[in-house]
């Protein structure tokens, strides 16, 4: 069960009884809404989409599925029972291709057709069926779902990067049913975690990467884009939702990922939310004039350097109408 973009009611995919407006399916997936991937330069609500991005966020690991994010997504399926979950600004697929493991009905949502067919190579390559997965292009902003729909919510990694987030947290709130959730994992972006290992270098070698990049970029007035990255999520969620729990998933599995693997491809291609307004030319060129000091400092094998690390605990915070 949809909204109509045409005429507002309620109707099953792909034809609307009531006005006749037809929805298309390309690739798989249905296209709820053609709004611009990404909207930057506007006087109303402004939002970073991946449709190119998204190819390399996340690096050489795109196909696996995280050992936390597979812990994530079992605790949203439990939640959802056997009731409708909403992967709204579902990305490549981390938290949707797991929980359809577990046999959840899940919508999952993205402003992106790139983004949405990664989650599809993340499925097949591992072997997991997305029957019970109903694929969509739909704009956070304007969720094509009737009120009291949904059980359960996830918007991982999308608020930020959405001028008005607070409207995204309202359609959320009217599309959940009484008693559904809202859940947060709670990682917030750019924020860094202490670890008993000595990554010195592997820091040291991406901080430099990261201010050479932009220092050279700022002297063409083009500066990184950030959308609300501290926002008051308690204070507009409790505005909206009878009831919050908090709970912890343990995890605490040690990692290493070599810049080559993640943070360079990354980088290089583009694929930080914060690069969508460097044009690709400009990029290519600065990127290339990058390496070639790092090379110069570090030698060329210093793509080799990893980040060894421990995955956190999962805090998750849950939102309840």
């Amino acid at each position: 069960m949809f909204i109509c973009s045409s005429c507002g009611k309620a109707y099953d995919l792909p034809i609307c009884e009531n006005c006749g407006c037809t929805v298309a399916k390309i690739n798989d997936i249905w296209q709820l809404s053609d709004d611009p991937d990404i909207v930057t330069d506007s006087d109303g609500d402004k939002y970073i989409g991946y449709e190119f991005i998204g190819e390399n966020y996340s690096g050489n690991r795109r196909n696996t599925i995280e050992y936390s994010d597979a812990l994530f997504a079992d605790e949203i399926s439990k939640i959802t029972g056997d009731g409708i979950f909403l992967d709204l600004g579902c990305g490549d697929g981390s938290i949707t291709v797991p929980a359809a493991r577990n046999g959840t009905n899940i919508i999952a949502a993205d402003i992106s057709n790139t983004m949405i067919t990664l989650l599809k190579q993340k499925a097949a390559y591992n072997n997991i069926s997305l029957n019970n997965v109903i694929l969509c292009r739909m704009n956070a902003l304007r969720i094509m779902l009737p009120d009291n729909f949904i059980d359960s919510v996830v918007s991982n990694g999308v608020l930020h990067l959405i001028s008005n987030p607070e409207k995204v947290i309202q359609e959320i709130h009217r599309v959940l049913k009484s008693g559904g959730c809202f859940v947060f994992r709670d990682d917030v972006p750019g924020k860094t975690v202490d670890m008993p290992f000595d990554n010195d270098i592997y820091n040291k070698i991406v901080n430099e990467i990261f201010s050479l990049y932009w220092k050279t970029l700022k002297e063409h007035d083009i500066y990184p884009k950030k959308y609300n990255w501290n926002f008051d999520r308690e204070e507009i969620c409790t505005g909206l939702f009878s009831f919050k729990e908090q709970i912890v998933i343990s995890v605490s599995r040690e990692y290493l990922n070599k810049m080559k693997d993640g943070f360079l491809p990354r980088i290089k291609s583009r694929g930080f939310s914060d690069q969508v307004d460097v044009p690709s030319h400009l990029h290519d060129i600065v990127m290339q004039n990058v390496i070639e000091q790092i090379e110069w400092k570090y030698g060329k094998g210093f793509d080799e350097v990893a980040f060894r690390g421990i995955e956190p605990n999962i805090e998750v915070t849950i939102y309840k109408k």
